[in-house]
């Protein structure tokens, strides 16, 4: 295993003078990378600020409730992302990475003007039929406390025709329970993926130009996963999380943009789970989970 490169930093990086570095490093071909390097991001004293919260909360229809939701720290750790991915030996290619799951730990609650320290580390590397996915952890504490953490996974994909260790197709995405209640429909659009980009600093390309998608692979602009999590968990009756949960989400399939999604939920096995769903299939884009208050 090879040592992880360390980046430590005196405050978070800017991030509009990372993006030309991330988006113009070049990146070996994929099918050439061996074992790649971790690395590891570490920031002090970053101050929670009250104004990116409260415009966070309105983008994603959380309300003004004041309360930090437990999605916001994944914004507040981005600019450690994209440095990491902006590194000239960074091995693959970070524009149309696919985001695959997330889990999230909100440990103690976060107020808005505290001082937190942040570590990022990508790694746990590791070859599957579809590409080269990968950890992005990262773990937020406040006076030496953990408070938060998340494990994003994401894959860099094989290239178009390149061999791979299976032959099946992979299985349609599932529907939601006959009997889930649909908690509302909604509109998403490319201004949504603007708007959201403009709060949580991500304007992967992906998201925001249907040629930009088109180069990458996909058939045209797709909504960012991190917000469906977000607007999905928003939604009212906002649910009880119980403090200390570990929030579970799979992103199945791309939200197309423009789209007519539903939020729905249900209860399975003693979790609760909510989904965004296609209006006119019922097939979910994502899902999330978490134990039912009283649970575990």
């Amino acid at each position: 295993m090879r040592d992880a490169r360390h980046l430590r930093l005196s405050r978070l990086p800017a991030v509009w003078a990372t993006y030309p570095r991330v988006l113009l490093n070049r990146r070996p071909p994929i099918e050439t990378v061996g074992e790649p390097q971790e690395f590891v991001a570490t920031v002090r004293d970053v101050r929670l600020d009250g104004d990116a919260v409260a415009r966070y909360l309105a983008m994603c229809s959380f309300g003004e409730t004041g309360a930090v939701p437990v999605t916001f720290p994944h914004v507040l750790a981005m600019p450690l992302h994209l440095k990491i991915f902006a590194q000239g030996d960074f091995p693959l290619r970070p524009m149309g990475l696919i985001h695959l799951s997330n889990t999230i730990e909100g440990l103690a609650p976060l107020v808005a003007g505290t001082s937190l320290d942040l570590v990022v580390a990508a790694r746990n590397y590791q070859r599957t039929d579809a590409g080269l996915a990968f950890d992005m952890a990262t773990e937020i504490t406040c006076d030496g406390r953990p408070v938060w953490r998340e494990t994003c996974v994401f894959l860099s994909r094989w290239p178009a025709g390149a061999e791979r260790t299976g032959g099946a197709r992979p299985p349609r995405p599932p529907r939601a329970p006959r009997d889930s209640a649909v908690l509302a429909e909604l509109e998403v659009s490319l201004r949504t993926a603007w708007e959201y980009a403009k709060v949580a600093a991500d304007y992967n390309p992906i998201h925001l130009s249907d040629r930009a998608a088109r180069f990458f692979g996909l058939r045209g602009a797709i909504s960012h996963g991190m917000w469906s999590l977000a607007r999905t968990l928003a939604q009212a009756p906002v649910p009880l999380i119980p403090a200390g949960a570990t929030i579970g989400t799979q992103f199945l399939t791309p939200v197309q943009l423009p789209a007519k999604v539903a939020v729905k939920e249900w209860r399975e096995q003693g979790d609760v789970k909510r989904a965004l769903c296609d209006v006119r299939t019922g097939r979910v884009h994502m899902y999330a989970w978490w134990p039912e208050a009283g649970q575990g």
